[in-house]
């Protein structure tokens, strides 16, 4: 029998930030259902800070965000400090490399997948474009080659206090050096008017130390029961793309602002807030495709294997776009012209030589299962 190469290895285990993500989910929030897909927004949002090159040339000053801080920098092009007080402010957003964002977002949710299930024996990281993301040991001996397709409903920006602001005007790029940036205090805007400090940037594990001490600190459980009804009610208004909801400008695949932005606030005409290509979860149309297409390849390179399952991982679901893309493949099951055999007078192909075109969608919100025990 063929089997899968062990070519895999654990989630993260290249980053040396690893070992705050197992504290973060060994931790009683981390291991809160509840708060799984608000904790992949949040540490999703940190690996971006980690992973952007040449941070400190995209900082602004900012006077509206909280007092100990006074610049900005952030993952779509509207700064938050400026949106809760009311003001359309454009600021370009940071961005890791393309290649470095579907790696971070991947293995990160991985590590999650790793986490929150206790008969998942080993999750490991294969990679490579002709076969599966990751494969998943289950208890019962079940082998889950999956397709990663994952992305944050919101990315959280970050906040400095750098003296260097001083000398600059309201969203001016600050001049700055990278030794300069790294003395700087620094933290996390939820979006909400509150934040979590972060550290140094040149401290150790910066910024995911900082994060996981604060969600592991005990007098700070009521701040994280509001943070996370903060991204319920943007999850909830990106589901009915209402509009009419502050949050769901704050949202990834938002689009453009309304017409006031650009009529009092002068925003540059043909900006958006965030595209259709940063849809949450596995909700981008073509992420829908290339996954689906990559379950039944690799369903056809097992087909003679009945041990092996095939899945698609994400943080969330297809919340906009499953009905159309995903529900009508749900129950549909596929199989070989030279398995027909003469069944009943008829042409037939026998049910237990015939599969899903996806066994799983493992996510940490409304996962398809069909009884699997996780």
């Amino acid at each position: 029998m063929e089997n899968v190469k062990p070519l895999g290895h654990r989630p993260l285990i290249e980053y040396p930030w690893a070992g705050e993500i197992d504290r973060l989910l060994n931790s009683a929030i981390g291991s809160n259902p509840q708060y799984r897909a608000f904790l992949f927004d949040a540490v999703v949002s940190l690996a971006y800070i980690d992973a952007t090159a040449g941070l400190e040339r995209s900082i602004e000053r900012c006077d509206n965000v909280m007092d100990d801080y006074n610049a900005h920098l952030g993952f779509i092009n509207l700064c938050s400090p400026c949106y809760t007080t009311g003001i359309w402010q454009y600021q370009k957003a940071a961005k890791p490399e393309s290649g470095a964002l579907g790696k971070l977002s991947s293995e990160i949710i991985l590590k999650f997948v790793e986490h929150f299930s206790a008969n998942f024996v080993s999750v490991s990281v294969i990679g490579g474009s002709d076969y599966a993301d990751a494969v998943i040991q289950h208890t019962s001996g079940l082998k889950i080659l999956a397709e990663v397709k994952s992305a944050p409903l919101m990315t959280y920006p970050l906040l400095i206090n750098a003296k260097e602001a001083n000398a600059v005007t309201h969203h001016q790029k600050l001049v700055m050096t990278s030794s300069q940036l790294r003395v700087c205090e620094t933290a996390l805007y939820l979006h909400d008017g509150k934040v979590i400090p972060l550290g140094k940037v040149g401290s150790e594990n910066w910024p995911f130390k900082g994060f996981v001490d604060f969600v592991l600190d005990d007098s700070k459980q009521s701040d994280m029961a509001k943070h996370l009804q903060t991204w319920m009610m943007a999850r909830d208004t990106y589901k009915d793309k209402n509009r009419q909801n502050k949050y769901y400008y704050l949202t990834n695949a938002c689009g453009s602002p309304p017409a006031e932005a650009k009529k009092n606030h002068g925003w540059p005409q043909k900006e958006v807030i965030s595209d259709g290509k940063t849809s949450a979860g596995m909700d981008r149309t073509d992420d829908i495709k290339k996954g689906i297409y990559q379950t039944l390849k690799i369903g056809v390179k097992h087909k003679q294997h009945v041990e092996y399952r095939t899945a698609i991982i994400s943080n969330l679901p297809a919340y906009r776009h499953g009905v159309d893309y995903v529900e009508p493949l749900v129950p549909m099951l596929w199989g070989f012209e030279e398995d027909l055999e003469e069944l009943a007078g008829k042409q037939a192909i026998p049910r237990n030589k015939l599969r899903y075109a996806f066994d799983y969608i493992i996510t940490l919100e409304d996962p398809l299962l069909r009884g699997l025990d996780i």
